[in-house]
C-alpha cells in the first residue's frame, strides 16, 4: 500500500459483491451492520476506478487524509 501498487490477490469488486451480500442477508434477518455497511461505504468509493486491483486499493478513498496528516 506504502508503494500504492496493489498487485491482485482478491479483487475489490469481488470484496464489495461478497459485503454486498453479507448486509443483503443481515438485512433479512433484521440484523444491523454499521461496521460492514462502513465499511462497503469505503470499497463503493473507489470501485469504479480500482475495482479489479486487490482490495487493498481502498486506500485510495483514505490517501488525501493520509498525505494531510504526514504534512502536519
Amino acid at each position: 500500500m506504502a508503494k500504492e501498487t496493489y498487485p491482485t490477490n482478491f479483487p475489490l469488486k469481488h470484496q464489495q459483491k461478497d459485503m454486498r451480500l453479507a448486509l443483503e442477508l443481515a438485512d433479512s434477518f433484521k440484523i444491523d451492520c454499521p461496521t460492514f455497511k462502513s465499511a462497503d461505504d469505503q470499497y463503493r468509493k473507489v470501485l469504479d476506478t480500482h475495482g479489479d486491483e486487490d482490495f487493498c486499493a481502498v486506500y485510495e478513498a483514505y490517501k488525501p487524509q493520509v498525505k494531510r496528516a504526514k504534512k502536519e
